[in-house]
């Protein structure tokens, strides 16, 4: 089968991440518990508002402060909020043996503060010369419009010639109902193998 892209979600599939790290830095300097922050956080509007880019960075954070009752600073606030994160080393790697082969594109819902730490600690990104962000697009997997920016970066190709990774069902299904090829990245899933599957040019496999 023809690949002629390939597209890889940014988190649990390059990048690991781990959110008991920040509602632990932050209860340090709150009068809530962890449990307490990780529950107003994924109950807070304005966090997918942020990853649409609906809102600026300093509201945003002006605004976690006083929803997580943060007693430090917005910048110690930022810094908590954004190093949660570890490169998966494994699946990098194969992105570096596909790069020199076929246009690479990461498609993530994500943030600036995420995506400006992440993009500074990490060389990997240099990988990837097409990074389609929903806070700079302003939509959001598993919406059509993202995937569709994504394909027409990488030259456009016939949909059935690209190829797309995430960890998330929806947002497979949403490149499915385009007609692309999806790896779901589930945690039983071995990249390596799945990708063997689309005799890939550049992996020894």
């Amino acid at each position: 089968m023809k690949i002629s892209a390939v597209c890889f979600d940014l988190g649990k599939v390059l990048i690991d991440f781990d959110w008991h790290v920040m509602t632990s830095h932050v209860a340090e300097k709150s009068s809530l518990t962890p449990t307490e922050i990780g529950a107003r956080i994924s109950s807070d509007n304005e966090v997918l508002g942020y990853e649409r880019g609906a809102i600026t960075t300093p509201k945003f954070f002006s605004h976690l402060k006083k929803r997580l009752e943060y007693k430090g600073t917005a910048k110690e606030l930022r810094a908590a909020f954004t190093e949660i994160f570890t490169p998966i080393a494994d699946h990098i790697a194969l992105a570096a043996l596909l790069a020199p082969h076929y246009p690479l594109a990461i498609i993530s819902n994500t943030n600036d503060a995420h995506i400006t730490h992440a993009e500074a600690a990490y060389s990997f990104f240099s990988l990837f010369p097409v990074r389609i962000y929903s806070h700079r697009v302003g939509v959001m997997k598993p919406q059509p419009e993202i995937y569709q920016v994504a394909r027409e970066a990488v030259g456009n190709p016939d949909p059935t010639e690209m190829l797309f990774i995430d960890d998330l069902e929806p947002n497979v299904l949403g490149a499915v109902a385009l007609g692309w090829q999806t790896i779901h990245l589930r945690p039983d899933v071995n990249l390596r193998e799945s990708l063997a599957s689309y005799e890939l040019r550049g992996l020894d496999l």
